[in-house]
């Protein structure tokens, strides 16, 4: 009987970040092999002659796989940020027959598809996990046919490993995606959920199976623990440099945490020596807005001036390395040191020397760029806010004719002034951390992107610009910040629309800032006409 076999290996595994930000989990070297190129082999070995191997996340790490094993033919799921790996089988079901079906990222030490099965029934590995787990737990019959499947479970059977179709069950199971696939919702599901829909006319038998010898690894930490040496053999840019930086070796390294892993960043805590660090790599989309010159400039001038003294090291490509921040406490605008602390440290940050290595923001100009992006999914946003862009402008051309007038300079900003990015700690220590978006602009345009996007009242806003500055605001002094506030708002309207544009959560300050433009834009306008 002649087999195949389809691999899934389109995925990202967000569990596996960082390195899977650097290549795809099917291509970590896992005692001394690739894992892709293991599970290839091994079906070779078996006797399989036509391996078909669906990709996407990084699909150019994959290419070579076709030259370098006649075997494998390459299919490509351009949906794999989108759906599930439902969609994967349906790229690949013409090949659906009788068909082993893997994933790419699984290990195992024995080779599973040397299997006596000269019934040829269709059947899935399965073995009794302790404890919870989210693996797809499995119901069954004492004939061993599956007759219930459900994600998650806690000490139960549960599938693992390797499925095997025949050519009847792939039939069936064709002619169903087909049907259904554009239906609300199907597209998003794990093949076994598909399955577990239709489990009255698709019968899957329970093959028992080792757990401990195939093997999935959900994090690093299990990765390490099956190979002491993972991390020496990665083959990482993170690990060469943090132990570049820090001086030490790839196994000093424990702990390896996830803070955040979105658009802009990925960021994860390790420890060394029992001192904690976080390790910032940059997103794949920052050339759209972030300007990492900019950022190594003011983020080393940011430690000089004691606002954020965590840096270690920043490179110019965006990565760094800093130590971890404990004992945090949420920052307060009305607690009078995290108030002042605040203050301080925006002032000093205007303070920092212009420098080559730092260019001006204009938030109007970047604003632009920023809608003409997300315009090519969300549709023509300039038409839509036809109206709205006038008053910038106008608005624009005041500031800036104001600025000429009264010899008002650009300084060194942050430019992301918000609460996530101000750490008070109990010990009475503050860190205005993440200078991505640092640039030459208005000396009103800090304080303006922190009453943009927040709900402030108008009397809030009154006092915050007050204390601010010290003392109560001369009417030129006021007319300014609220201008510059004005296109301040205009950015961090157009960066939550454009990450929405890209399919990642858009920020909660969206509407929040869109109001307080609508709010304040006329009122800034009538300004302009009385001084």
């Amino acid at each position: 009987m002649i087999k195949n076999a389809i691999i899934l290996a389109a995925g990202k595994s967000d569990s596996l970040a960082p390195f899977t930000y650097e290549k795809p989990k099917g291509m970590f070297i896992v005692k001394g092999e690739i894992l892709i190129e293991r599970q290839i082999e091994q079906l070779i070995d078996a006797g399989v002659e036509n391996i078909y191997v669906v990709i996407g996340y990084m699909k150019e790490k994959f290419f070579y796989l076709e030259f370098k094993y006649p075997q494998v033919t390459l299919l490509v799921n351009n949906t794999f940020g989108k759906f599930g790996n439902i969609y994967s089988l349906y790229v690949a079901r013409e090949y659906l027959k009788n068909t082993y079906v893997c994933c790419g990222d699984h290990y195992f030490l024995e080779n599973p598809f040397l299997d006596n099965n000269d019934l040829n029934l269709s059947y899935r590995y399965c073995d009794y996990l302790e404890g919870d787990f989210m693996e797809f737990s499995v119901d069954y019959s004492d004939a061993d046919i599956i007759t219930d499947c459900y994600l998650g479970g806690s000490d139960k059977m549960a599938m693992i490993g390797p499925a095997y179709f025949n050519e009847s069950f792939s039939k069936r199971f064709t002619e169903l995606m087909e049907a259904e696939i554009e239906k609300f919702g199907i597209v998003n599901l794990f093949w076994e959920d598909f399955y577990a829909i239709h489990i009255k006319d698709l019968t899957l038998f329970r093959k028992p199976g080792d757990k401990n010898k195939l093997l999935e690894f959900d994090t690093i930490e299990d990765l390490r623990k099956f190979d002491s040496d993972f991390l020496v053999n990665i083959d990482s840019d993170i690990i060469g440099n943090i132990c570049k930086v820090l001086k030490c070796e790839p196994n000093d390294i424990e702990g390896l945490d996830i803070i955040n892993a979105g658009f802009t960043n990925i960021s994860f805590k390790f420890t060394i020596d029992g001192v904690d660090y976080v390790y910032r790599h940059p997103g794949g989309s920052d050339k759209y807005y972030s300007r990492r010159k900019n950022e190594e400039y003011a983020q080393n001038q940011a430690k000089k001036i004691g606002a954020d003294d965590s840096l270690i090291y920043i490179d110019p490509t965006g990565w760094k390395i800093a130590y971890f921040i404990h004992n945090l406490v949420p920052f307060d605008i009305e607690n009078d040191t995290h108030r002042r602390q605040l203050f301080e440290a925006i002032h000093k940050t205007h303070e920092i020397p212009l420098s080559e290595d730092i260019k001006e923001f204009d938030n109007v100009s970047e604003s632009k760029k920023l809608l003409k992006l997300a315009s090519q999914s969300k549709g023509n946003l300039f038409e839509e806010f036809k109206e709205l862009f006038a008053k910038i402008d106008q608005v624009n051309e005041f500031v800036k004719a104001e600025r000429e007038k009264y010899g008002i300079e650009l300084v060194v900003n942050h430019h992301d002034i918000y609460y996530p990015n101000l750490l008070p700690t109990e010990d009475g220590k503050f860190f205005l951390i993440d200078w991505e978006y640092a640039g030459i602009n208005d000396p009103a345009n800090d304080i303006a992107g922190l009453i943009t996007r927040y709900e402030y009242s108008d009397e809030t806003i009154e006092w915050i610009l007050k204390e601010y500055y010290g003392r109560e605001l001369t009417p030129l002094e006021h007319r300014h910040v609220m201008g510059q506030s004005i296109l301040t708002a205009l950015y961090w309207i157009s960066w939550p629309l454009f990450r929405g544009s890209m399919e990642e959560e858009d920020g909660f300050f969206l509407l929040t800032s869109y109001r307080y433009l609508i709010n304040h834009i006329d009122d800034v306008i009538e300004s302009y006409k009385e001084i």
